[in-house]
């Protein structure tokens, strides 16, 4: 008999609206749960420098950080499912796959200035435009997915 607290074998993590109200599905081995929490904390901490450095991805990381908390701590990934600010987020893309429109345009001003900024204080263009290639391929997926 199935364990009602878990998420069947053949479901993703990620795959259903109805993920908040069951338990994420923890990896087996205590030490990969340990290493799986520290991970989302590596995630949520970049995800909130993200905030103030131009470029660094915030939503990704956040996005890292449920994945992670949902295999290492239930309650941490209960807490980011349901944080009042990256919650309604976390859960619009779980359910529907999709990105709002007003995270869209802050992405896009965030990866522009930093393209400018990189463009403007960086004199190594072997770095810079390889830099700004992968963010302009980042703003296309990121404009392609559904609002």
């Amino acid at each position: 008999m199935e364990n009602p607290k878990t998420i069947p074998e053949n479901q993703s993590v990620f795959a259903s609206p109805h993920i908040a109200s069951t338990s994420a599905r923890l990896a087996q081995r205590i030490w990969v749960q340990w290493l799986c929490i520290l991970i989302a904390w590596l995630c949520i901490a970049l995800g909130i420098l993200g905030i103030f450095i131009p470029g660094l991805p915030t939503f990704d990381f956040f996005m890292l950080a449920a994945f992670f908390a949902a295999r290492g701590s239930q309650r941490l990934y209960h807490w980011l499912y349901h944080n009042r600010l990256i919650g309604p987020i976390l859960q619009q893309w779980h359910q529907h796959r999709s990105i709002p429109r007003r995270a869209k345009y802050l992405s896009t001003m965030s990866m522009s200035l930093a393209a400018l900024l990189m463009i403007w204080k960086i004199p190594h263009p072997w770095f810079v435009y390889p830099m700004i290639l992968c963010m302009f391929c980042a703003l296309i997926w990121l404009w392609k997915r559904p609002e």
